[in-house]
């Protein structure tokens, strides 16, 4: 293995291991689906709903948690196979992931519509509940997303590093682990699903992306404008001073995403 995907594995993994929270303590609900911990703060319409990245949970998003809460209700879980979440389903493919969280949202009576914030393929699969249920979302905000499409365009463009190392799944947790087992199976599930809904959207991306090379990076901002380019109503931002974890790096740029979103989504409401 070159070092170069040796230092990306220990990245992610230092990232495993390395969380903090402060959120509240969550508290837990069963449906026929799975076994979820969450938080949920705030009040009014639309809820928030905040999907985490490979390899996080909840407390992923205590940076932004908070400061969404005072405008209006949040909502952050843990998937199954993180924290004390669980599932009778092995197979942790996108559409698992997105029933599973419906089924959830539903328990607790947190009505749609949704503004979806996804970071990493926790975008991918907010991408997928977006195309599955678009009546029910109001907006999203992909946080340095995984376009569904990336890894063929990367392999087309010989950018190199387009798959996870290796040892990248050795060191992930179960839960992650099998949902990087069935990663294809997810991004052909996304590009497979029907359309996207016209909707207001934000794309953050991250700029600093040391060890991944010039035209990994290239290819990774072509993708994200072709996130943007799913709705009528969207804004590509490029943070210069972010990697991956935007939300973690400039905490503001996610929030005044996720609060301009909202006033989209209100003021289509009140138009209608």
């Amino acid at each position: 293995m070159s070092a170069h995907k040796l230092s990306l594995a220990l990245l992610v993994a230092t990232n495993l291991l390395g969380a903090c929270s402060t959120l509240p303590s969550p508290e837990r609900v069963t449906t026929q689906d799975a076994k979820h911990t969450y938080v949920v703060a705030g009040q009014g319409s639309p809820t928030v709903i905040l999907e985490a990245g490979l390899g996080d949970g909840k407390d992923s998003w205590v940076p932004i948690y908070y400061k969404i809460a005072e405008k209006t209700r949040v909502f952050a879980y843990d998937r199954a196979g993180y924290g004390a979440s669980r599932s009778s389903n092995k197979i942790r493919d996108g559409a698992t992931i997105v029933r599973e969280l419906r089924s959830t949202l539903q328990t607790l009576d947190l009505q749609p519509p949704y503004i979806l914030v996804g970071h990493s393929i926790g975008g991918t699969y907010m991408e997928l509940y977006a195309r599955t249920y678009p009546e029910e979302v109001a907006g999203v905000v992909f946080v340095d997303s995984r376009h569904a499409d990336f890894t063929r365009q990367c392999q087309i463009a010989e950018a190199g590093s387009c798959t996870p190392p290796a040892l990248l799944s050795a060191l992930m947790p179960p839960g992650p682990k099998r949902e990087m087992a069935v990663g294809k199976l997810t991004f052909d599930q996304v590009l497979n699903a029907g359309p996207f809904p016209n909707v207001p959207i934000v794309v953050l991306t991250g700029s600093k992306q040391f060890l991944t090379g010039a035209r990994f990076y290239e290819v990774w901002v072509q993708t994200q404008e072709q996130l943007a380019a799913l709705s009528e109503e969207s804004t590509h931002s490029i943070c210069e001073r972010c990697g991956h974890y935007v939300h973690k790096d400039n905490p503001r740029l996610v929030i005044d995403a996720v609060r301009s979103v909202m006033e989209q989504a209100r003021t289509r409401s009140s138009n209608r």
